[in-house]
């Protein structure tokens, strides 16, 4: 195995980017299930999670960048309401009535999604998904369109929902 050499050794930017406030069109980058152990009244003690990666191409500085937002989906009774919203969202179940959902085919679906600056008790600002809109209701014109139109390595444009949707 060969050693790794550490003198000439490049990193990455790591800066976070907070993604002002509005509308965006998302993919599903990647998933996961869990559980979830926190100490919350509200949510009871190992509910199974869903926790979705979602990218978001942005622009910035001339440069096409991809936000990665973490949206965590609590699966209990009272926290199915925003899975619901999320699985409409993506165009995986209808908008009205009963649906089954199999969250292993989420990657790669696409959406618009609110986004709003959240702050942690730490006082470290995030990227917090405030709701997901159905594609009957969801805003034609979003804050990171020309980043989406410009965007590499995300499914082609035929691949997105919003194409068949009427103008206007």
């Amino acid at each position: 195995m060969a050693e790794l050499n550490l003198n000439n050794l490049t990193l990455d930017d790591n800066t976070f980017d907070t993604l002002p406030d509005g509308d965006y069109r998302f993919t599903v980058d990647s998933h996961e299930f869990d559980y979830y152990s926190g100490s919350s009244t509200k949510i009871p003690p190992n509910t199974q999670q869903v926790i979705c990666y979602l990218a978001i191409p942005y622009e910035k500085d001339g440069e096409i960048k991809t936000a990665k937002v973490k949206n965590t989906l609590n699966i209990y009774s009272k926290g199915l309401w925003a899975v619901r919203q999320f699985v409409e969202c993506i165009g995986m179940v209808p908008e009205k009535g009963k649906a089954s959902i199999d969250m292993d085919r989420i990657d790669g679906m696409t959406g618009v999604c609110s986004i709003t600056t959240g702050t942690s008790a730490k006082g470290n600002e995030f990227n917090n998904v405030g709701m997901f809109y159905p594609p009957s209701k969801a805003p034609r014109v979003t804050a990171n369109d020309e980043a989406w139109d410009k965007r590499d390595g995300f499914m082609d444009a035929v691949d997105d929902p919003f194409n068949d949707l009427p103008e206007g």
